[in-house]
């Protein structure tokens, strides 16, 4: 069974990323992103340091992972960058270091591409470049943006999604678990991250599907990461009667929210231990789920989520076979 991660992290450190930062962005700034400063490893008892290719390739044969698609760490929060112009030239230096990071092993390290949606057209370059000069294999979208885009599914964002539809490479959304305008209610970062990523899913596959982007872009590849899937069937379903109710407001659609996801290339991220998985499954097939281990952030299971997810009995061979890697392989087109 070849073993595809597709969501494993970087930590993608300020100290690397300056290297490749061009003037005059490179001097002057303290950190490169504005993010929260909880305490998310307390004090270093969760998570996994990994800094190095050597150290991830080490972790990866504890899970028996063939091949690993990093996204960034830090660089979840690039849609909190307002500064136009700093943000591409961001965007830019990370593409380059992680292109450099997966030269170590090129067959089992491959990578998604930070853009800066907050200037659609530079996404829609920096993409191209990035597939075709540097070999990475997808975009990766925020959920959420202080300046540029309402919501994933704004036309703001069409010149990106026409670049990705023509590349035949995916646009990957994914949140931060950090502040958002959601959870900006709560005090602990307990109540913060457990009301994040599934929130901020919700919202983006309701902005993607109401906002028409599957209907103007029918090719294109889309991948709501690290919030599982139990939620899918549920919201699908939830979609579905307001938009019976309400079509008027969504005339530039031709068939139900529910038909977009389930006949378009939409796929979903998984938690291997998470009981919707059979259901999610269910509705929206079983080619569609895709396995991440989410590594080495503190909340994920490593070393166990492959075998977590191998081991179960509640799901066929043949569902284990694409969810931990044939699905993942036909989303990036490794």
């Amino acid at each position: 069974m070849r073993i595809i991660d597709a969501d494993m992290h970087l930590r993608d450190e300020d100290g690397e990323i300056r290297r490749y930062l061009r003037p005059p962005w490179n001097a002057g700034r303290r950190t490169l992103y504005p993010f929260d400063n909880f305490d998310r490893t307390l004090g270093g008892r969760l998570g996994r340091p990994a800094q190095s290719p050597q150290a991830h390739l080490e972790d990866m044969e504890a899970e028996a992972i063939d091949v690993a698609v990093l996204y960034p760490t830090n660089g979840l929060f690039i849609g909190e960058v307002r500064e136009r112009a700093f943000a591409v030239a961001l965007t830019q230096a990370y593409n380059e270091w992680v292109a450099r990071f997966c030269e170590t092993a090129p067959e089992r390290l491959k990578a998604v591409a930070m853009v800066p949606i907050q200037d659609p057209d530079a996404a829609a370059r920096e993409l191209e470049r990035a597939v075709r000069t540097l070999g990475l294999v997808g975009a990766m979208v925020p959920t959420f943006c202080r300046v540029g885009p309402r919501n994933p599914g704004d036309r703001w964002l069409d010149p990106l999604y026409a670049v990705a539809e023509m590349l035949g490479v995916p646009v990957a959304l994914h949140a931060s678990g950090g502040v958002t305008a959601a959870n900006d209610r709560f005090a602990t970062f307990l109540e913060i991250h457990a009301f994040s990523h599934v929130p901020e899913q919700m919202a983006a596959l309701t902005a993607v599907v109401l906002g028409g982007v599957l209907e103007r872009f029918p090719r294109l590849k889309v991948g709501f990461m690290e919030a599982g899937c139990g939620w899918v069937p549920f919201w699908l379903e939830h979609l579905d009667e307001e938009y019976a109710l309400r079509r008027e407001e969504a005339d530039h659609l031709r068939r139900a929210p529910s038909d977009y996801v389930r006949t378009g290339a939409v796929y979903f991220g998984v938690e291997p231990e998470e009981q919707g998985i059979r259901l999610a499954a269910e509705c929206v097939g079983p080619d569609r789920l895709l396995y991440a281990s989410d590594y080495p952030h503190w909340d994920s299971g490593w070393p166990n989520t492959s075998r977590c997810l191998r081991e179960r009995t509640d799901l066929s061979e043949q569902w284990k076979t694409q969810l931990l890697g044939e699905n993942a392989a036909r989303f990036y087109g490794l």
